[in-house]
């Protein structure tokens, strides 16, 4: 036990094991804590099986894996200059069982995520996941080097881990219940894209972040970055405006579609006032040190928005 617990501890590392848990709490929190009250007020219920959702969470969490996996192979030079104390392929892991994992991870993953569609009974659903393994690719070898769009990319594929729950459910809700499903279908497509749009610009912002603090691997390698096109400044300065712009839509959420006391002292407390902090170390730091604390308060506060699907639920079930 203790020799196998040993030889998968590389390997945990290497999926980035605690974002893979938050992968899968994010889509059950969707289901459990915004569709089922969601579709409650309208005498309505989700619709794909248990088995289905379960085997979706799986696709989801293993394509990230190789998506992980296949980044650190290829860059594993950079990484030399950028991380040398965490590197993983080629110093824990070889780089050719690195590869192998990537397969293993993503093949799985696409097996299960069209089970998933075969049980939803739309196996256009599929290419989904076929589609998601070869972006991830691309970003490793081409995407991530260029100017904004891997940024972008990483970001968009965040977001869409909330949407890829309602993307199931939304065909299915349209068969069972026909018409019926429009009476409840505009409040879907508020909260749960709500979660995605949070989801994209907070891994946006965090994504400018960490290419500062890997600046000077980025530069020695020719990734064209933001901090390495444009400067330390103007990366800084453009993480402090999308800042800027998730506390505005926190607050507008607040003020057209919520509007009560709990939200209102969950997004300050646990949002906005971290965000105005993040953005002061911003404006005043200009360490690696720095960046790396606020990349890592970007990821609390990741967590602290997908936690208010919690506070959203009591407040829907109970508070309502």
């Amino acid at each position: 036990m203790v020799n196998i617990l040993r030889n998968s501890t590389p390997i945990l590392k290497l999926v980035r094991w605690p974002n893979l848990i938050i992968v899968a709490i994010t889509q059950i929190l969707v289901r459990q804590c915004l569709l089922v009250p969601l579709l409650k007020r309208a005498y309505m219920e989700p619709q794909l099986p248990v088995g289905g959702f379960i085997l979706l969470v799986a696709a989801t969490v293993l394509i990230t894996a190789g998506g992980y996996t296949i980044n650190d192979y290829f860059d594993r030079k950079i990484d030399r200059v950028n991380r040398p104390d965490n590197l993983i392929v080629g110093t824990l892991i070889y780089p050719r069982y690195a590869m192998a994992y990537h397969l293993i991870f993503t093949i799985s993953g696409v097996i299960l995520g069209t089970w998933a569609a075969i049980l939803a009974n739309q196996l256009y659903l599929a290419l989904v996941f076929i589609m998601v393994s070869g972006l991830l690719w691309f970003y490793s070898t081409i995407y991530k080097r260029e100017f904004l769009l891997g940024n972008i990319i990483v970001a968009l594929l965040t977001g869409f881990v909330p949407f890829l729950v309602l993307l199931f459910e939304l065909p299915l809700l349209a068969r069972a219940y026909g018409v019926d499903v429009h009476l409840i279908i505009h409040l879907l497509m508020i909260w749960v894209p709500g979660f995605s749009l949070f989801a994209f610009l907070l891994n946006l912002a965090r994504e400018v972040i960490k290419d500062s603090e890997d600046f000077e691997g980025d530069r020695a390698y020719g990734k064209k970055t933001i901090p390495v096109i444009w400067g330390m400044g103007a990366a800084r300065w453009i993480v402090v405006t999308i800042n800027a712009c998730i506390i505005a839509l926190l607050m507008a959420a607040w003020f057209w579609f919520v509007r009560d006391t709990i939200t209102l002292l969950y997004f300050s407390v646990t949002l906005i006032i971290p965000l105005l902090i993040v953005s002061a170390m911003l404006v005043r730091g200009r360490s690696k040190m720095m960046f790396h604390r606020v990349s890592t308060w970007m990821k609390v506060l990741m967590i602290f928005g997908l936690g208010y699907m919690t506070v959203a639920n009591l407040i829907m079930n109970h508070l309502k």
